[in-house]
């Protein structure tokens, strides 16, 4: 009878602790600031431990990184707030605005454009799927899923022609979608340790899939995905940018902190992409300060015939490259493979002479940025 009382007693424990809420008032809301390291190099050993709990996860390692500020303001403050009449809350950070729903149950991207520190000019793109950001509340054990989808349209008079001489009806334009669908599970809980400080967390393991789509606008017919209407051939040498990429996140929340206290990237190999952890005052910046976001140089600025970009910091892999006028129409598109410590060079003697938006984003959209720049 003692050990059954013991054993219903570690039970009710167990069950009690477990019972960790997280709710809404650690949604990031006006006025709000939230220091974060990323480092995409670590090399040491990150163990996301197993299901259930209570678990200790130390991560005392987590100290050295890229800093960065992410800033909540009123949307009031952006210069496209007109497209985003439903947005509660803008993030600026850098490279990028992202407008917001924030509701007591959800945050929901709307979509991003507006001015930062490289861009002050309208530059609008709006989420066709809403992702989810946040939500609340969150208890082990809840399931969680987000589905975000935005596209870019190509006009056929910027598209070379080895990408349309593939199609047997000519488009009336083209269209890259970016799509990401993650569903998840918080699995496990306990406390994680992190800069000398310790918190109750909960784990959240979500399997996040992005893809990337072409679709082509054919008289009369509409909007198809090219590998359907045309047998699967997919125009010019867009066919190895398409495809899927499957990554493992695992989130730490607490209800004591806006910042999630740790995100880890896993590819399905296990292997360790990049960690996101919350700067609580402890974090060493890198020996060399970077941006989360890759940073990129373009010269000559201003560009008469071509337009070089530096690929120096950027991971090497496939790129989207567009080039917008100051009314957010595309000019010219091209697609490139980035090596480390390389460049690209644009041809731009085919522009008139004004200020443009060179906007550069990865194959799976995990990297973008963009600058201005001036065409003589």
């Amino acid at each position: 009878m003692k050990y059954l009382f013991l054993l219903c007693l570690a039970i009710s424990s167990s069950a009690l602790y477990s019972q960790i809420v997280i709710n809404n008032t650690v949604f990031p809301v006006i006025g709000d600031s939230l220091q974060t390291a990323t480092n995409f190099n670590f090399s040491g050993t990150l163990s996301m431990g197993d299901k259930g709990g209570p678990h200790t996860w130390d991560f005392s390692v987590l100290n050295q990184g890229s800093k960065q500020t992410d800033y909540y303001v009123s949307p009031s403050q952006g210069k496209d707030v007109a497209a985003f009449p439903e947005a509660t809350i803008l993030l600026a950070s850098e490279g990028q605005e992202v407008y917001i729903k924030s509701t007591g149950s959800i945050m929901e991207g709307l979509g991003f454009g507006g001015a930062n520190p490289f861009l002050d000019v309208p530059l609008v793109v709006k989420y066709s799927k809403r992702p989810a950001l946040r939500f609340a509340p969150i208890e082990f054990i809840n399931q969680t899923s987000s589905n975000g989808e935005f596209n870019i349209d190509l006009g056929t008079s910027i598209i070379p022609d080895t990408i349309l001489a593939s199609l047997p009806i000519k488009p009336d334009s083209i269209r890259i979608q970016f799509v990401n669908a993650s569903k998840g599970i918080i699995d496990a809980y306990g406390k994680l340790k992190l800069q000398g400080k310790t918190f109750d967390v909960l784990r959240e393991k979500a399997e996040s899939i992005t893809e990337t789509k072409v679709f082509a606008k054919l008289p009369f017919i509409g909007w198809f995905d090219v590998s359907s209407v045309i047998g699967g051939t997919v125009p010019g040498n867009l066919q190895s940018f398409l495809g899927q990429d499957t990554t493992v996140k695992y989130n730490f929340y607490t209800n004591t902190k806006k910042e999630i206290l740790v995100s880890a990237d896993f590819n399905t190999s296990n292997e360790l992409q990049g960690v996101t952890f919350a700067d609580l005052g402890g974090v060493i910046s890198s020996v060399k300060e970077e941006s989360t976001v890759p940073y990129f140089t373009v010269y000559p600025n201003p560009a008469e015939d071509y337009l070089r970009i530096s690929t120096t910091q950027w991971p090497e892999g496939k790129y989207f490259i567009f080039i917008s006028d100051m009314e957010g129409r595309v000019v010219l598109f091209e697609n490139a493979s980035f090596v480390t410590g390389g460049f690209k060079d644009i041809k731009t003697s085919g522009l008139g002479t004004g200020q443009y938006i060179l906007s550069v984003r990865d194959q799976f959209n995990k990297h973008a940025r963009s600058v201005k720049f001036v065409v003589k």
